[in-house]
């Protein structure tokens, strides 16, 4: 389902005001579809995406965000489009889709019209926006930033930003969008200033990509305690998950601290585990989680269900997408450092780091 679009599209002029897309709800799971009204893929997911928007999914808060995307060897697919965005100004775009997907074949002019008023809209207005510059600058706002994210057919749809091609039955959908709430709820839960060390302004960041089962993580997370003490006002320390695969119990050991984390006992919780990398098994961390305070039995449940997984997933792909394949990696101020720093080192990097920066960095330790 790869297409060749109109060139002609790619010089429309964008309307500004139409490009200013107001953001998704922080806590919903955000869909954004691209399609074209006379593509058969895109009228049977049609129903799929309209039962999404009726039926509640365990909870899941969930938008659609319907985009143009008239393919050029469709010679009715652009007047459909501008009969959906006429009918979108009077509030009726929904119900003007379900007609275009229902009836393929009948989209000339006077079968749009039939449309508008079996909707219910003011059809002489509906006429004069059907032809409407600002309607075909809608479309064209679309198609051309569909094609600046890689969009080549239709349907597209992207969940919380993630791309996907093609039908999907609702059941496969529904699975899609309850593993985009379960991450995105995990993200949002256990944030950056829980697993953080410093000022939240400080002009470098230290990002540290570690396996808590690896046994030279603990002479790391050394040093960089050390540079710590030595600029207590100049340098952040950020964590990042990243166990690898040939560590067993290196995933539990990074979802117990996210889990210690939501509960403002990371620092400690992590100690613990690079003390006690031999004793990582479940009931290991269970016991230590009682010994902070924290409530055992909810303890072992959240890490039994693996709530936080999916915020060690995403520390995890973050650094992959960097091309890191293994730890310890210090980034500091994204200049990447491999295996375990000696001191003189993160010093090295911090001080020109600090050039870089406005003010010197005497005036910052």
């Amino acid at each position: 389902m790869t297409f060749a679009l109109s060139a002609l599209i790619l010089v429309a002029q964008l309307s500004a005001t139409e490009t200013n897309r107001p953001a998704p709800p922080p806590d919903a799971v955000h869909i954004v579809l691209y399609s074209d009204f006379q593509c058969p893929f895109c009228a049977a997911f049609a129903p799929t995406i309209r039962r999404l928007q009726s039926e509640s999914i365990e909870g899941t808060n969930t938008t659609i965000e319907f985009r143009n995307f008239p393919l050029s060897f469709h010679p009715n697919a652009q007047l459909a489009h501008q009969a959906a965005m006429a009918a979108k100004m009077q509030g009726k775009f929904w119900e003007m889709h379900d007609l275009l997907f229902a009836n393929p074949r009948k989209v000339q002019r006077n079968d749009l019209l039939e449309y508008a008023k079996a909707v219910g809209l003011d059809v002489a207005r509906f006429e004069m926006d059907l032809d409407s510059d600002r309607v075909k600058q809608m479309i064209a706002a679309d198609v051309a930033e569909g094609i600046k994210l890689g969009v080549t057919g239709t349907p597209t749809y992207s969940i919380n930003g993630k791309r996907y091609t093609g039908t999907r039955p609702f059941d496969q959908l529904k699975g899609q969008l309850v593993k985009e709430q379960q991450r995105a709820r995990a993200v949002a839960e256990i944030t950056d200033a829980l697993t953080s060390k410093g000022p939240s302004d400080a002009p470098v960041t230290v990002q540290l990509f570690l396996d808590l089962q690896s046994p030279v993580s603990p002479p790391t997370l050394g040093v960089v305690n050390q540079l710590l003490e030595r600029y207590p006002s100049t340098v952040r320390l950020q964590f990042r998950n990243f166990p690898l695969a040939f560590h067993p119990d290196a995933r539990l050991a990074h979802e117990a601290a996210m889990t210690a984390a939501r509960e403002g006992h990371f620092w400690e919780f992590t100690n613990f585990i690079l003390r006690h990398q031999t004793s990582l098994r479940e009931q290991d961390l269970i016991a230590y989680a009682g010994t902070l305070g924290l409530d055992e039995a909810k303890f072992a449940e959240t890490i039994g269900q693996h709530r936080y997984a999916p915020r060690v997933d995403a520390d995890l792909q973050a650094g992959l997408n960097r091309g890191l394949r293994g730890s310890p990696v210090v980034l500091v101020n994204g200049k990447q450092i491999d295996g375990v720093p000696s001191l003189a080192t993160l010093v090295e990097n911090v001080e020109a780091s600090m050039q870089a920066e406005p003010g010197s960095a005497s005036q910052k330790r």
